[in-house]
């Protein structure tokens, strides 16, 4: 279970860095870069079932990690979008 918490953690915090990075440059791939990385988790994961036993579940339960932390990056970037939108007309005024 504790290998599962690093790869959620790893996971997100690769998302978030990934995300600010190309984000500075252009603002669309905040969002589009975890979205991205859900889809194809999501993908692997109905393929995981077709492939079966232990290995398949494995595959499918770390794939259904990483789909949900796609899901929390998208969520924090929002969040962040949000406070920031919010703080820059009283730093303004």
């Amino acid at each position: 279970m504790a290998i599962m918490y690093l790869i959620v953690i790893t996971t997100v915090a690769c998302l978030l860095l990934l995300s600010y990075k190309l984000g500075r440059t252009t603002s669309s791939l905040k969002y589009t870069i975890p979205l991205i990385a859900g889809i194809v988790s999501l993908r692997v994961v109905v393929i995981s079932y077709f492939y079966g036993g232990l290995t398949g579940m494995g595959i499918g339960v770390v794939n259904f990690a990483i789909f949900i932390e796609s899901i929390i990056s998208i969520i924090i970037i929002s969040l962040s979008e949000i406070i920031k939108s919010k703080e820059s007309p009283m730093n303004k005024s």
